[in-house]
């Protein structure tokens, strides 16, 4: 491979560039609150109106958009890389991390769609579903996860290695958005939330903005003036 399309290189870049702007607006939208797996009652009292909020579904639904879209923006980084000699490499960042995304996702159905109707029985009476949060987040669900978060880690970094080895993308992009993936986690606070999404935004936009104009292309377009 010596080249890419440039159409799919623009499509990826599109998919890259939506994808760190949602996770970077992710944080931002997400209400937070106390969860204390242990007492469901608690959680429930602190969380119900933030559960069943418009934000809280919103902000889910944007995050799980933004996951799917960092699957294909990253197959448009991995076509980079291998035109670039780092095929290999690049290639095993990119299962990595189809793999986490794969494994994260499921975490984010329970939460836009399980939890809300948790949220909804408690605050119309039904205290008896208490109990339900501590199974849910002491159970597989967050082993899953967990477990996707650390191959999406370890698949970025490999992205972010190939990236300043390669020198056909911006090197610190690279490092911005393997940190923002690599740190990504439900259980930090909001500070850290957002500045993990900047680190996403910044680097996400920053790499999908080269993909859509890569360096070939902007000294063809130079000459051509």
């Amino acid at each position: 491979m010596d080249h890419v399309d440039p159409l799919r290189a623009r499509l990826g870049a599109l998919a890259l560039g939506l994808s760190a702007l949602l996770l970077a607006i992710f944080p931002l939208l997400r209400p937070f609150f106390p969860l204390d797996v242990f007492d469901g009652e608690a959680t429930l009292r602190a969380a119900s109106t933030a559960l069943a909020s418009a934000p809280w579904l919103v902000a889910h639904l944007l995050a799980m958009l933004a996951f799917v879209l960092l699957g294909c923006g990253l197959l448009a980084l991995y076509a980079t890389l291998a035109t670039a000699g780092r095929e290999g490499p690049a290639l095993h960042a990119l299962v990595l991390c189809l793999l986490g995304i794969g494994l994260i996702l499921p975490a984010f159905g329970v939460e836009t769609y399980v939890l809300p109707l948790i949220a909804r029985a408690y605050l119309a009476g039904a205290t008896g579903v208490a109990p339900l949060i501590e199974p849910i987040y002491r159970g597989p669900m967050t082993a899953v996860m967990l477990v996707g978060l650390a191959l999406l880690a370890a698949g970025a970094a490999g992205f972010a290695r190939g990236i300043w080895r390669s020198a056909r993308l911006p090197r610190w992009a690279g490092v911005a958005l393997a940190l923002g993936l690599g740190l990504w986690c439900p259980i930090l606070p909001r500070e850290v939330r957002v500045v993990d999404g900047l680190l996403i935004g910044v680097g996400g936009l920053w790499l999908a903005a080269r993909l859509w104009y890569p360096p070939a292309m902007l000294a063809v377009s130079k000459i051509g003036r």
